[in-house]
Formats: structure tokens, sequence, C-alpha cells
């Protein structure tokens, strides 16, 4: 979950799932985007759907959830891509649980997110 305004770079790419172009504003967004993409049970991806502040009490900023998937056995999640190295941040923890309580409150219950993978110093070199 992250402001819809965002003042960082964005990636704008075209995947095969998603009906629109996707603007992902880090690595972790991009790989996930490219795995869902590319998993064969997923029909379709909405990247950065608009949550609603009225239904969350939030300031007037509009927020976006990272992804709305879509899969063939008719379920639908939500993910969210986050860094691990910022999970600990109790900003960010706060707004994942409120992406979590809103897309409740929207009957989805399939909620989770996806960290980047940890580098070792090996991987690094």
């Amino acid at each position: 979950m992250r402001k819809q305004v965002q003042k960082e770079r964005c990636t704008k790419i075209k995947l095969e799932k998603c009906p629109r172009v996707c603007c992902l504003y880090d690595k972790v967004q991009l790989a996930a985007a490219r795995m869902l993409n590319a998993d064969p049970s997923v029909i379709q991806i909405e990247c950065n759907i608009p949550l609603s502040p009225d239904d969350l009490n939030l300031p007037s900023e509009t927020y976006t959830t990272d992804f709305v998937i879509h899969f063939s056995d008719g379920k639908i999640a939500v993910r969210e891509a986050v860094f691990r190295s910022h999970l600990s941040r109790p900003s960010i923890a706060e707004l994942l649980e409120l992406s979590r309580r809103y897309w409740q409150q929207q009957g989805i219950d399939d909620w989770g997110i996806i960290i980047d993978k940890e580098c070792t110093q090996n991987e690094a070199e």
C-alpha cells in the first residue's frame, strides 16, 4: 500500500495479464508483477488499485494497493509488495494493516504480502 501520488520514478510495463500499463515503483513490485504474470493460475492482474479513504478513515490522500489478482478458479487475492527492511517501520506496518482491513471489508480474505529476497554477501559479489 502506498500513496497514489508518487514522487519517485516508476517503471511502466505492459503485462499480458494486466489490462492497463502497470506503473511499478520499486524492484519488489516489479519482480512481483513479473512473477504473477508468469503464474498459469493467474488470469488477470490489476496494479495500484485506489482505496477509498472514507472506508479507512485515512487523510484526504488516496492510497493504492499493489496488486489485485484474479485466479482461474474464480478466487480473488490481494498482495502488497514490501522490502523486508521496511517491515520494521511502524508506518509500513500500519499501512499494511489498513490495507488488510480494507480488503476484508470488501469481502476479500486472501490478503498477503510479497517480500523481497534477502541478498547474502556471496550473492551480492
